[in-house]
């Protein structure tokens, strides 16, 4: 008996022992990346700027080899970070994201295989893409591929419909057009839409026009440095009722601004949880993950393959959940996308914003509740978002509603 006691004495002691020298050798190793990467990887060694010309760009460098951006090196997110976004300052003291725009095993995948996609040697160098040819074919493949519905690899977000060749006319205002950078830039456009395309979204419809998306500060190599705009509505759920309807009138405007605002192109957002939408201190919102976009082009003079082009397409019900047809919001000049998603953010059956309604709001606005309904699964999403505007844009002027405030 008293040898068996003593035996099972020594396994718990080896145990206790072994999950010592765990725990010991995890904070070693902790402190120790610590001390290797001064509290985190310094700014030039997230850019990947050895991968150039298979980068985003380098307008944004000159600022990051001046130190006039600095990670904030308090956040965990410098240390152990599977997203690759990082936060950081300007030497004005500005709070900015930095963003790779994919994971390193996504990374590493587009780099194990750009050699065989341009048709090179198998250890070609990212610099041997500078004698490649057909740069704009490639661009355009890639438009078309994410248009059709791939069966065995995923899109990389951005479509350009109904026909790929609107990406040429999309992206020229961000082009320097100087001859001797033009095959750099375009390799960068074609990299970008390989692996992420915010920074492109970002400069068609920058923050200063007055679109509801981050600030754009430039790329560096495989680095993305945007304004820090808010934090996620997705953690804000806790804020009075009143605020949220602020941040609902926000999200309706967006909306409308993506169908309606830009000249040429229509830009349907595939992605509106609560986490991608964020809010200031001003309760002003931004949307911060751009990556799934498709950006329609309604000037367009349609082919036989658009018999329906000058008809509005309305959503129709697909099933639960966030779900919607790129197909047939690619055959119409105007959907009803984006304001169907506006209203499944404030009121659909995930984490809707506005719900529950306060009871005394549902008492004296019933029809702000039956509007939000007819937004979901009604037939004219034009006309009763118009009427939803004007319901909210009233409710935040009246005092005796909110007299709490």
């Amino acid at each position: 008996m008293n040898e068996k006691i003593t035996e099972g004495m020594l396994v718990r002691r080896r145990f206790c022992k072994r999950l010592l020298f765990l725990a010991v050798a995890f904070v070693i190793s902790f402190y120790a990346s610590l001390l290797l990467f001064g509290k985190g990887p310094q700014v030039m060694r997230l850019t990947d700027l050895s991968q150039c010309p298979a980068c985003y760009g380098v307008s944004v460098c000159p600022e990051l080899y001046s130190s006039q951006i600095a990670l904030d090196t308090s956040h965990w997110t410098s240390v152990f970070n599977v997203k690759n976004v990082y936060y950081g300052y300007t030497k004005s003291n500005r709070r900015i994201v930095l963003k790779k725009l994919a994971s390193d095993s996504e990374l590493k995948e587009f780099d194990n295989e750009f050699c065989k996609t341009w048709g090179l040697k198998s250890n070609c160098k990212p610099v041997d893409l500078l004698n490649a040819v057909n740069i704009d074919e490639k661009i355009l493949s890639i438009v078309q591929y994410n248009f059709t519905w791939p069966d065995l690899e995923p899109r990389h977000g951005l479509i350009v419909c109904p026909y790929a060749y609107s990406v040429y006319d999309a992206i020229r205002p961000i082009l320097n057009n100087k001859k001797s950078n033009y095959k750099s830039e375009m390799l960068n456009i074609w990299t970008m839409l390989s692996i992420n395309p915010e920074p492109i979204i970002l400069q068609i419809i920058p923050k200063s026009y007055g679109w509801p998306v981050p600030a754009y500060g430039g790329v560096c190599g495989r680095l993305e440095v945007v304004a820090h705009e808010g934090e996620p509505l997705s953690q804000m759920m806790h804020v009075d009722w009143y605020t949220k309807l602020k941040y609902a009138q926000k999200i309706l405007n967006a909306a409308m601004d993506f169908t309606f605002k830009h000249e040429r192109f229509r830009f349907y957002l595939m992605d509106w949880s609560l986490d991608n939408i964020v809010a200031n201190e001003k309760d002003e919102i931004t949307f911060v993950d751009l990556e799934d976009v498709i950006i329609l082009d309604k000037h367009i003079s349609p082919k036989k393959d658009l018999p329906e082009w000058y008809e509005r397409y309305s959503r129709e019900v697909l099933g639960s959940g966030f779900t919607f047809s790129i197909e047939n919001i690619c055959k119409s000049h105007l959907s009803d996308h984006n304001l169907w998603a506006a209203c499944y953010t404030l009121a659909g059956s995930e984490n809707p914003l506005l719900y529950p309604i306060p009871k005394e709001v549902d008492t004296s606005r019933p029809h702000l509740d039956r509007l939000l309904h007819m937004c979901l699964y009604g037939d004219n999403r034009f006309g009763t978002m118009s009427k939803l505007q004007h319901v909210i844009d009233e409710m935040l002027t009246d005092n005796k509603l909110f007299k709490s405030r």
